[in-house]
């Protein structure tokens, strides 16, 4: 086989080696697949321009519940789980190292001889969102596609827990067609991209923000035609949300007088609404402490920029 086996000594040591190549996780982004990431943001990321990504509670819970979902999958299938592939380690390409997975689980292909090419990979996923296996997230076929790529197998299965309450998989076969063109936009961001320091091209507004976190003074763009009608598009829709938010001004002004001093209003017995006033709450008045204690105060205070800020002519 071409690839090679990683076991880290620790989740530390395998996230260090993490950011020497590119991830199942991350191929999708690379070629405008993945809806919460933008090539230009993972280059930025990448090269240390910006930190790592904070492990959320929703990443946190994920990695936990892999168990849940890989023992979920198993009382479907009956497929038996390789316990050793449930820590964290790597399958890395000999030839191009920076061809790196890790497989949430591998599991023996049923009926089979146990040996290292009847296997197949599983890859496990929590999520909030209603899942139609017919029509699965791009990135997740992405990242079992080139999962299967790299470890050089045939076989793999996509399970998820929608919402902790609904269980589904999808079996998988390796696509080598597919395999071979991510592997060749890979093969060019990092030789481009990472290795050559190119900058990719900005997709978003947050690209916009990253690259260009302040205005240049007094510089104007000369836009297009396409822009142009954007920003006339734009001012009318404004102008229809604001008319829409005074009549929804005059509408709850309306509702708010029928109530006197009672706390709800009801119609046929049915409430429509209620306006009650809250409990109290205490408030730092950093004013007035700053005017007691100018001094104290100083040596409290700190600069912060702040975001561009969009304003229609």
């Amino acid at each position: 086989m071409s690839n090679i086996i990683i076991r880290p000594k620790s989740r530390e040591e395998w996230l260090e080696h993490r950011k020497t190549g590119i991830g199942s996780s991350e191929v999708a982004t690379i070629v405008g697949l993945n809806p919460w990431e933008t090539p230009y943001q993972l280059w930025r990321r990448k090269l240390g321009l910006d930190p790592a990504k904070d492990e959320t509670f929703a990443m946190k819970a994920g990695h936990y519940l892999e168990d849940a979902v890989a023992q979920f999958w198993h009382d479907e299938t009956g497929c038996e789980i390789i316990k050793r592939s449930s820590g964290d380690w790597l399958i890395a390409n000999k030839e191009r190292p920076y061809l790196q997975v890790s497989p949430d689980r591998t599991y023996w292909l049923p009926g089979m001889t146990k040996n290292n090419t009847n296997k197949g990979i599983l890859e496990c996923k929590t999520t909030q969102s209603q899942i139609d296996a017919d029509d699965l997230p791009k990135h997740w076929f992405c990242q079992v596609q080139y999962q299967l790529g790299v470890a050089e197998l045939e076989h793999g299965s996509l399970a998820w827990l929608c919402s902790g309450r609904e269980f589904g998989y999808k079996d998988m076969e390796f696509v080598p067609d597919f395999f071979a063109w991510l592997v060749e936009e890979v093969d060019k961001f990092w030789r481009d991209n990472i290795l050559g320091r190119q900058e990719p091209s900005v997709h978003s507004v947050q690209d916009i923000l990253l690259k260009y976190a302040r205005h240049t003074d007094g510089k104007v763009t000369e836009v297009s035609e396409d822009v142009y009608n954007a920003y006339s598009e734009l001012k009318e829709v404004r102008d229809q949300v604001a008319a829409l938010e005074e009549r929804k001004i005059s509408l709850e002004e309306r509702l708010k007088f029928a109530f006197g001093d009672a706390e709800a209003i009801s119609y046929g017995g049915k409430t429509l609404a209620t306006w009650k006033t809250p409990k109290p709450s205490s408030k730092f008045d950093a004013k007035a402490f700053q005017e007691a204690n100018p001094e104290l105060a100083k040596n409290y205070m700190i600069q912060t920029q702040g975001t561009r800020r969009f304003l229609l002519k």
